[in-house]
């Protein structure tokens, strides 16, 4: 993985730097970027896969594509593929891709789906319950708001499904969500210790 732990940030600021550690880097952009072409956005709906929303990071120019795996139309599972590069210029050379399928049992599990973080300090969490009667799947998204005090917080959307246009997202304004930005908070020469929103699921 290319990203870079705040190793000072640890020493400063003791577990949040390791519960952030999964999504925090120093940003590396301008001229000094190697050369190449930017790398591409997320891979296009096939038959059995429904692409959803581009999950951006602010901070490290990483993203990560959320979508389902279907089975005759119906969700068997959630699909996260999360692309990290060596700054935030997204170079597509330094592109790493990680691929990982959530089953409807660890999505209707008390922990849910870890969409980021660090192993025992989870930054983004995914929860919700199947139904293969409904047409309206609730989910409920929980981010790490403050890292010293491990505090969280939630909001909901739900997964629609509508004549023609399939499955999609949708917020509490019941407005269609295809890119969540990951707003985080930060303290001057300390770094990054929580998330303040998911700018366009939680609005």
């Amino acid at each position: 993985m290319f990203r870079k732990p705040f190793g000072w940030t640890i020493a400063l600021a003791g577990l949040t730097a390791a519960v952030l550690a999964g999504f925090s880097v120093l940003a590396a952009t301008g001229p000094t970027d190697p050369p190449g072409q930017p790398a591409e956005a997320c891979a296009k709906s096939t038959g059995s896969f429904k692409q959803l929303a581009m999950i951006d990071n602010e901070t490290d120019g990483s993203f990560q594509c959320l979508g389902v795996l279907l089975d005759g139309g119906a969700i068997k599972a959630i699909r996260v593929e999360t692309h990290r590069f060596a700054s935030a210029a997204r170079r597509k050379e330094t592109e790493q891709v990680k691929v990982e399928e959530f089953s409807q049992a660890v999505i209707e599990s008390s922990r849910g789906a870890v969409l980021d973080g660090v192993p025992g300090h989870d930054a983004i969490i995914l929860r919700g319950h199947f139904s293969d009667a409904s047409d309206r799947l609730q989910l409920v998204t929980t981010f790490l708001y403050n890292g010293f005090t491990s505090e969280y917080r939630s909001c909901q959307m739900t997964l629609d499904h509508t004549p023609g246009a399939g499955w999609h997202l949708v917020n509490g304004r019941d407005q269609t969500i295809s890119h969540i930005m990951v707003k985080t908070r930060e303290i001057p020469l300390i770094g990054t210790f929580g998330i303040a929103n998911l700018e366009g699921a939680c609005t």
